[in-house]
C-alpha cells in the first residue's frame, strides 16, 4: 500500500531527525556555554516524541499494518522514547558545574560513536555486527565509570558528585543506545537480542 508506505518513510524521517538532536545534546552537553542550546533540543525532543507517538497510532489505525511495518512502527514509538531520554540526560549533564574531567570527555567520544553506529543500522537498515559494536563500546563506557568513581573517591565532595553524575548519565545514554540497537534489529530481522 502506497499510502501506509510513505507515512512509514515519513515516520523513519522523523525518528531520524530525533536522533540527530539528541546525538547534538550529547555532543554539547560537556561545554559550559551551551546549556540553553541543550535545552532547547531537549524541549524539542519532547515535542517530538509525543508528535512521533501520534504519529504511528494513526498509522496503526488508519491501515492496520502486519510484520515488518507493525513491527517498525511500535519499535519506533519505544526508539523515539529513549531518544527524548537521552536528551533530559544531556541536560541534567549541561546542568552540573564540574564536569571538566578528561575521562568525561572520553565517555562524550564513545557515545557520540554509538550514535554513528546506531544511525547507520537505523537509516540503511543494516544490523550485521550491530550487537558486537554497541556491546563492545558499552564495556567501555562501563570500565571508565568505574574509574571514574574510583579516582573520585578522595575529591572534593561537590567537584566530585558532579563528575560521578556526569558519568553515570553517559553510562546510562550508552544503554539507552544499546536497547536501541537491539530494537533496530527486531525491526529489521523480526528476532530479538538483547544488548547488555
Amino acid at each position: 500500500m502506497k499510502v501506509l508506505e510513505e507515512r512509514l518513510n515519513k515516520i523513519k524521517e522523523e525518528l531520524i531527525e530525533m536522533h540527530k538532536i539528541s546525538r547534538e545534546a550529547v555532543e554539547l552537553c560537556l561545554d559550559s556555554r551551551s546549556l540553553a542550546k541543550v535545552s532547547s533540543i531537549e524541549r524539542r525532543a519532547d515535542v517530538m516524541n509525543t508528535d512521533i507517538d501520534d504519529n504511528c497510532l494513526v498509522a496503526v489505525a488508519l491501515y492496520q499494518p502486519v510484520a515488518r511495518d507493525l513491527r517498525f512502527l511500535a519499535s519506533v514509538m519505544r526508539l523515539s522514547a529513549n531518544y527524548e531520554r537521552i536528551s533530559d540526560l544531556a541536560e541534567k549533564i549541561a546542568k552540573l558545574e564540574n564536569k571538566d574531567a578528561e575521562r568525561l570527555k572520553e565517555m562524550q567520544e564513545i557515545v557520540l560513536e554509538m550514535f554513528d553506529i546506531v544511525y547507520e543500522a537505523l537509516s540503511e537498515g543494516k544490523t550485521e555486527s550491530l550487537k558486537d559494536k554497541l556491546v563492545e563500546k558499552d564495556d567501555i563506557l562501563d570500565k571508565i565509570n568505574k574509574k571514574i568513581l574510583e579516582e573520585n573517591m578522595e575529591k572534593k565532595v561537590k567537584e566530585a558528585i558532579d563528575t560521578i553524575i556526569a558519568a553515570k548519565h553517559f553510562e546510562r545514554i550508552g544503554d539507552i543506545l544499546s536497547k536501541n540497537g537491539s530494537r533496530i534489529i527486531y525491526i529489521e530481522e523480526g528476532k530479538r537480542v538483547w544488548i547488555k
